[in-house]
């Protein structure tokens, strides 16, 4: 295979080929060199491209919707960051691993994903399960495994704690903020999700025909209005697009109004 003997540099194009839509080509690159690394001798250099490549490799068949080879992909990549996760610890790098960690959560519910495609719904929110279980604060994670039940099942009956947790989640944040021209929200330092995509999830929570407890379907019509409330005060200019900065603002703002108060 042209350039075997550079697999970084085979990596680089994999990821190229994927961001230009050329799934085919990635997919058949991303295959031969995961299949040469996992023939072959490895050290910890090579250990490394080959979760690379392992993910890359399933992100690709993900994209193609070929489940079943996604799913093998998924399991193999597993493995390897497991292996590599080991050496990382041992190694006494806390900055690598908790990168590595972060990657890992992407992982699984990039995994969970792919599980739900396949419509197998324990499977699928095992995955997701395991990634809040590592970042309790990853919202796509939660809203992903409330999507997965509605996918397979067509309703969110047994959803209630899922959709709990997610409003719970939501909370925690500062709010919707403005990141790159994309509105969104996020938990301290976990991933930032759009709203469109948290709407989405909101919508099936709010509606009683789906399954879930008037407690839980009113909790999450409060919690999408004060979404859209928020938005629409950004999209206004009349709140800061930085939740962060707009949460430093108002709790700097007085609670008491010293103007009414000195004219009493």
């Amino acid at each position: 295979m042209f350039g075997m003997d550079d697999p970084a540099k085979v990596v680089d194009q994999i990821r190229s080929y994927i961001a230009e839509n050329r799934l085919e080509l990635a997919e058949v690159m991303a295959q031969e060199l995961s299949t040469h690394l996992l023939n072959s001798k490895r050290d910890n250099d090579l250990d490394r491209i080959l979760v690379l490549v392992l993910r890359e490799w399933t992100l690709v068949l993900y994209m193609r919707e070929q489940w079943k080879e996604a799913h093998s992909a998924s399991l193999r990549l597993a493995k390897a960051c497991k292996i590599q996760m080991r050496r990382i610890r041992s190694s006494g790098d806390d900055e690598a691993y908790s990168k590595n960690l972060q990657l890992k959560i992407e992982d699984l519910v990039l995994h969970g994903r792919i599980e739900s495609s396949r419509g197998r719904l324990s499977a699928s929110r095992k995955r997701f399960s395991s990634a809040i279980k590592l970042d309790p604060n990853h919202i796509e994670a939660q809203i992903s495994k409330i999507g997965s039940r509605w996918r397979i099942k067509g309703n969110l009956k047994g959803a209630k704690s899922d959709a709990i947790d997610l409003l719970k989640t939501l909370e925690r944040s500062d709010g919707v903020e403005r990141i790159g021209g994309v509105l969104g929200m996020r938990v301290s330092n976990s991933p930032f999700v759009s709203t469109d995509r948290i709407l989405e999830i909101l919508n099936g929570c709010c509606d009683p025909t789906l399954g879930l407890p008037n407690s839980v379907i009113e909790k999450s019509q409060k919690m999408r209005k004060k979404i859209h409330s928020e938005i629409a005060l950004i999209e206004s200019g009349e709140r800061e697009s930085n939740a962060r900065l707009a949460a430093a603002i108002d709790s700097l703002t007085p609670s008491v109004d010293y103007h009414t108060y000195s004219s009493n």
